[in-house]
């Protein structure tokens, strides 16, 4: 309310790898998922929305603050340390509509992965992905299971020794 918008709409994103942090924070339970993007082709799609900000989150410690207060511009796009691990890119709408969404559509191309979460059924995932025939090409090189909780490579190096 300080800068007098009306609406302030963001979406959080992690450009970092696959953690267990992530599954638990922003995924946690069966039907969680994780969609990956190509890059380029994400910028190039907001660039075609000029009234949105986006850019990574700066991480500060409460010393970073201590003589400084964060301007309001920056407060979406601001965290504390203890959240670095996330590694967050934010994009924020900020206006004055009534609406209770800002739509932003997009080419399912730009999806370059989908991991589905390990804990879901395996047969309820693989029923997922035959769906996901239908909407995108080619699902078996782009859909995948998670395989951070049990991953079988990692296990037979331990069986071996």
């Amino acid at each position: 309310m300080r800068r007098g918008v009306r609406r302030l709409f963001a979406l959080c994103f992690s450009h970092g790898d696959e953690t267990i942090h992530h599954w638990k924070a922003f995924a946690d339970g069966a039907s969680g998922c994780c969609v990956q993007f190509d890059m380029n082709g994400f910028l190039a799609l907001l660039k075609k929305h000029p009234k949105i900000r986006h850019g990574p989150v700066v991480y500060k410690t409460l010393q970073d603050i201590h003589d400084e207060s964060i301007r309001v511009r920056a407060m979406p796009f601001t965290k504390r340390w203890p959240y670095r691990c996330e590694e967050e890119y934010r994009i924020i709408w900020e206006g004055d509509c009534e609406d209770t969404f800002y739509e932003i559509e997009f080419d399912l191309a730009i999806i370059t992965r989908i991991t589905i979460s390990q804990r879901m059924p395996r047969m309820i995932y693989e029923t997922i992905k035959d769906h996901l025939k239908s909407v995108c090409a080619d699902p078996s090189t782009r859909v995948y299971r998670s395989s951070l909780y049990e991953n079988r490579s990692w296990i037979r190096k331990f069986k071996k020794a």
